[in-house]
């Protein structure tokens, strides 16, 4: 019975032990003398307005989550934004952007979007303070209208010593790996090759036009056959294709 009773009581304590969510207001903190990152524009990309457009890529179930850590007794614990991620990463991009000398406008058909796929923080408990490291990794694509111009990858990452559960800390090393991987993006040949001539790089996956329904087809097919393009033999051969595709 007392072995029982003992049981229970640290099964109840448990929850004591528990590391809690260390939260962070995201803040955009580049430390310049560390990460000084900035592409190398072409003067026709800067001439150029873009709309830039930011997607979640993340996966998981908690938009809110973008890390994790220890504490000093190695009790793993969440690291959470206080705010949606999306508008921060939205927000700072074009700062970014017109920090460079790009030009962005709402209403530009030529639009560039960032689809981010990581953008998260560890935190590593040490004997004196913390080691915090961040990465962060996307996709891009540019389009003009329907046309897709030029597509890649870019990333970037970054750490730091300093105070335990520091707000300030996981902020700057975010911030610095968020600025590489826009530096990155920015400063990739393919994409400004396309930025600046408006056309699609060479190896850019061509944008899929909608298919046909089967109604449309078949006029076709019939238009075909009126205008003596076809024999009624081919006619009724394709004819019988499409129908058969119900």
């Amino acid at each position: 019975m007392r072995r029982l009773l003992f049981i229970l009581m640290l099964v109840l304590a448990l929850p004591l032990f528990a590391a809690s969510d260390f939260t962070v207001d995201l803040k955009f903190l580049p430390q310049e003398g560390v990460h000084s990152d900035s592409p190398d524009l072409a003067p026709s990309v800067l001439e150029k307005e873009v709309r830039i457009a930011v997607e979640d890529g993340r996966g998981g179930d908690d938009a809110l989550a973008i890390g994790k850590g220890t504490d000093d007794d190695d009790h793993a614990f969440a690291i959470r934004a206080t705010t949606a991620v999306l508008p921060y990463l939205g927000a700072t991009s074009q700062d970014v952007a017109k920090e460079w000398g790009i030009k962005t406008s709402d209403k530009s058909e030529r639009v560039l979007t960032l689809r981010f796929t990581r953008f998260f923080v560890e935190e590593s408990n040490k004997a004196l303070g913390s080691v915090y490291a961040a990465e962060v990794k996307m996709t891009f694509t540019l389009a003009e209208g329907k046309k897709l111009l030029a597509e890649g990858a870019a990333s970037g990452s970054a750490h730091r010593y300093g105070r335990s559960r520091s707000d300030e800390n996981a902020n700057e090393v975010l911030s610095d790996a968020l600025k590489e991987s826009l530096a990155n993006a920015f400063g990739d040949s393919r994409l400004q090759t396309a930025w600046a001539s408006g056309k699609s790089a060479p190896g850019t996956a061509k944008a899929k036009e909608p298919a046909e329904s089967v109604e449309q087809r078949l006029k076709k097919l019939d238009e075909l056959l009126k205008k003596g393009l076809i024999t009624k033999e081919e006619y009724d051969r394709k004819r019988a294709e499409i129908l058969s595709e119900l």
